[in-house]
């Protein structure tokens, strides 16, 4: 659809190369903050493309590929009209053209290349719920590495391609005082934020769901991830919390982010707090204060909000994939299979190299931490969902049933036994 912001950034230094080529743009490049939008049809031509326009129908045909079909008044991808030139972002160009990207701070450079893998992903399993979400993910430390960016897309390809639905806790502002920094993608311009963002949005269409880590996750001089928002002490009065809420929700709308949970920074939220939050979510992702324990709970004030806690935890430690796989195989079937994984865990697993061509191709190893743990679910006969699955405000959720329906049909084979 017609992406209705104005584009007035120029980005006149940024360079865009397909299959090796330098793309020589007669039309300026525009951003949006940190949404790079390029001149689609110039574009097309640039990369041997063939297009025929009808009314807001674009046909898109290249040489060996499949016919590319389009409609820039329907289709979600973000358009934009500047100077009677139709604009596209950047991610939705690699979208729909299944096009890989290596970006190259150091020589202000985006390559594209035709993607040659097939990205394809499985049936969902019939089984017992499984939920999987990546922890503190945030623009700063090592989420601003380039490298370490194109090993999280690979980590969301693994998991597109396994059936594995995931959620992204997402902490809005990265601040750090020690170093004097203090990042909010929404507003400060960087190509490493341009980064950040554009592989957020790829995770997003790999089957990920994204949500609220807080808003900085952090306190005082803390620095964010590390340090504690919200807990008794600590941002404990209703306009405090809402004032940290809204402004986190806003970032998210100025990004047009589709936040679909809220989670307290160390589960420290006291009940108070979660009363507050859950005004604004119809998901929080942690147990609710009073009633610990190991199953999804209905929220009782607005019987409306879903607490969803992670009874299996994470993994901590030169040991904790060995604890996390044991406790899975523990599992018992009055507790939910729900955990939570920092995800640059994995990206000392993932080798990254190129192609004399330059095409980047990677070798992601599959003793990793996290490939161990979805296999461990699977043997377990879990069915990965997403937490959008499980919200239904009439209580008559499918897949909550198919779950319990599920635990009968083994509970009976044991009797059987």
């Amino acid at each position: 659809m017609i992406y209705d912001k104005q584009l007035f950034l120029v980005e006149p230094n940024l360079k865009i190369s397909f299959e090796g080529n330098l793309l020589k743009f007669i039309s300026p490049i525009y951003r949006d903050i940190n949404r790079y939008f390029i001149p689609m049809l110039e574009f097309v031509r640039l990369i041997g493309g063939e297009f025929n326009i009808a009314k807001s129908k674009i046909d898109i045909l290249f040489k060996g590929k499949s016919q590319i079909f389009i409609n820039y008044e329907t289709d979600d991808y973000k358009f934009t009209v500047v100077d009677s030139v139709l604009y596209l972002s950047l991610f939705d160009i690699c979208r729909m053209l299944n096009a890989k990207s290596k970006w190259d701070y150091d020589s202000n450079s985006i390559l594209l290349y035709w993607d040659r893998n097939k990205h394809k992903s499985y049936a969902r399993r019939p089984g017992r719920i499984a939920l999987i979400r990546f922890e503190d993910v945030t623009a700063g430390d090592g989420y601003l590495d380039s490298d370490n960016l194109e090993k999280f897309r690979i980590v969301a390809d693994y998991m597109f391609s396994t059936g594995v639905p995931f959620h992204i806790a997402w902490i809005p502002r990265f601040v750090d005082p020690p170093n004097g920094i203090d990042n909010d993608i929404s507003k400060d311009y960087s190509m490493p934020n341009s980064n950040f963002l554009f592989t957020i949005e790829y995770l997003l269409n790999r089957n990920g769901v994204i949500g609220l880590h807080g808003y900085t996750h952090q306190y005082g001089k803390e620095v964010s991830a590390d340090g504690i928002e919200f807990n008794e002490k600590r941002n404990n009065d209703e306009k405090s919390i809402r004032k940290r809420v809204e402004a986190a929700i806003n970032i998210a709308k100025r990004l047009e982010l589709p936040v679909k949970f809220f989670e307290s920074p160390h589960y420290a939220a006291t009940q108070f707090q979660q009363s507050i939050f859950e005004q604004y979510f119809d998901v929080i992702y942690e147990g609710y204060v009073g009633i610990w324990g190991r199953k999804i709970v209905k929220s009782p004030r607005n019987h409306r909000t879903l607490y969803i806690p992670t009874p299996l935890g994470y993994v901590e430690g030169e040991d904790g994939t060995k604890k996390m796989l044991d406790r899975i195989s523990h599992l018992s079937q009055a507790t939910l299979a729900s955990l939570f994984y920092h995800p640059d865990i994995d990206f000392e697993y993932i080798i990254l190299q190129n192609y004399t061509s330059g095409y980047p191709i990677s070798n992601y190893l599959e003793n990793s931490p996290l490939h161990q743990i979805v296999k461990a679910l699977y043997d377990k006969r879990c069915s990965f969902a997403k937490i959008t699955d499980l919200c239904s405000n009439n209580g008559r959720n499918i897949f909550i049933k198919l779950s319990r329906l599920f635990r009968y049909f083994i509970s009976r084979i044991k009797v059987m036994k």
